[in-house]
């Protein structure tokens, strides 16, 4: 009899929070949160779990190119937030594709967070494209494969060898 009621409060225990997470997390409501605080901090919309992942998917508002010759910046939003150095470190929301065909690889909007980093610890396409960027700003960059993975891409990450590649970014943070 012990193990019966302890089965029947665990199962309405679970019933519980799955109703709630049902409720609150899956109502398809989005509520934009985009504001800037004095710590040079944005926050982002993420999609919602209802909105369908970006990987595999064309890069929106990007038409494929078949090479880019040299890294190319394109601010789309110019951020009003404190300007990015090389040696920073940054949180950045991005979505990566490959230039030739547009096709998301990865994003962190998939995810749902932002994602820090050290301006010295990433392809040298970012340690060149990013400073100069403002919190709150997005930028296309578009990175020729000698600046990108060139002939050694990760394992697993859809980026073919010597592929030119496309990122936009938005800058969320500076620092830890």
């Amino acid at each position: 009899m012990k193990d019966r009621t302890l089965y029947i409060v665990i199962g309405v225990g679970v019933a519980i929070v799955i109703g709630a997470l049902i409720i609150i997390g899956f109502s398809g409501e989005t509520k934009p949160t985009a504001s800037t605080s004095p710590s040079s901090e944005i926050t982002t919309t993420s999609p919602s779990p209802k909105e369908a992942k970006l990987e595999g998917k064309p890069l929106e508002n990007f038409t494929p190119v078949a090479k880019v010759d040299s890294l190319q910046k394109i601010d789309l939003v110019v951020g009003t937030g404190e300007e990015a150095q090389a040696s920073d470190t940054v949180t950045a929301h991005y979505t990566g594709a490959v230039a030739a065909t547009g096709i998301v690889f990865q994003s962190s909007l998939d995810g749902g967070q932002p994602i820090p980093f050290g301006l010295d610890q990433v392809i040298a396409g970012w340690t060149q494209g990013v400073p100069g960027m403002k919190v709150g700003g997005k930028r296309r960059l578009l990175i020729p494969a000698a600046l990108a993975y060139g002939a050694n891409p990760p394992q697993g990450s859809g980026i073919p060898a010597n592929a030119d590649l496309v990122f936009d970014i938005e800058l969320v943070k500076i620092g830890r």
